[in-house]
């Protein structure tokens, strides 16, 4: 599974991991009935404009098969727009749903530039942290914004549905899908995209299936006309 060494030494004190972490995440927000705003999905920034985040956060409810959310409207906010818990955010910023993965449940989210908020950029782990290797991630469960846990790497597994996983031991619950799982330097090695029956036992689509969909969504549509 390429797994790194666990004497590697960390690089990033707490303090500036957690703001790393913090910062190069949203939180994907929606009305509710009585016209508050509510995190119900955590993404994160891999570029100055893309968020990447579950596909299940995107897929249209009413349709079985998932539908094609590409195109369609959503919201988000970052951490420094968020007081209190039971506070509307401070703005709300719109994107658009840019790729979609349901096989490996994955999507780009692309941010629609006028008013795109100051955040950092994840950088994508070029290593996996070996199983047994503390990990760290952020979400926002049951709308309580920018939730910090840590966990370990219980194992990898690929016979899971959506391909490759990062199988995660950590307190993750409905709010957290999408976000991210990263290593003790803060670089990302999966999303988050299903719980499991077993408590605090987690599945994270792993780094490569994510690098997969990333590459594909950026390369270029071809011109079918000029055949």
């Amino acid at each position: 599974m390429g797994c790194g060494s666990s004497l590697r030494t960390p690089v990033r004190a707490a303090d500036g991991l957690h703001q790393h972490i913090g910062q190069s995440s949203a939180a994907l927000v929606k009305f509710n009935k009585d016209g508050d705003v509510m995190p119900f999905c955590t993404a994160v920034w891999v570029s100055h404009d893309e968020l990447l985040t579950a596909g299940h956060c995107v897929a249209h409810d009413d349709d079985e098969s998932g539908g094609d959310p590409v195109g369609d409207k959503l919201y988000y906010v970052v951490q420094k727009e968020v007081k209190e818990v039971v506070d509307d955010p401070a703005a709300l910023h719109l994107a658009k749903v840019k790729a979609f993965d349901a096989d490996h449940d994955l999507a780009l989210i692309k941010a629609v530039e006028a008013g795109i908020p100051e955040h950092e950029v994840a950088s994508l782990a070029s290593e996996m942290p070996g199983v047994g290797e503390h990990i760290f991630v952020v979400g926002h469960p049951r709308g309580m914004y920018w939730t910090f846990v840590e966990g370990t790497v219980s194992a990898y597994r690929d016979e899971s549905v959506i391909g490759k996983v990062v199988q995660v031991n950590a307190t993750v619950w409905y709010g957290n899908s999408g976000g991210g799982v990263f290593d003790r330097d803060g670089n990302l090695i999966g999303i988050c995209s299903r719980l499991t029956r077993v408590p605090m036992m987690n599945l994270f689509v792993h780094l490569d299936s994510a690098k997969k969909f990333l590459k594909e969504a950026h390369e270029p549509v071809p011109d079918l006309s000029k055949k």
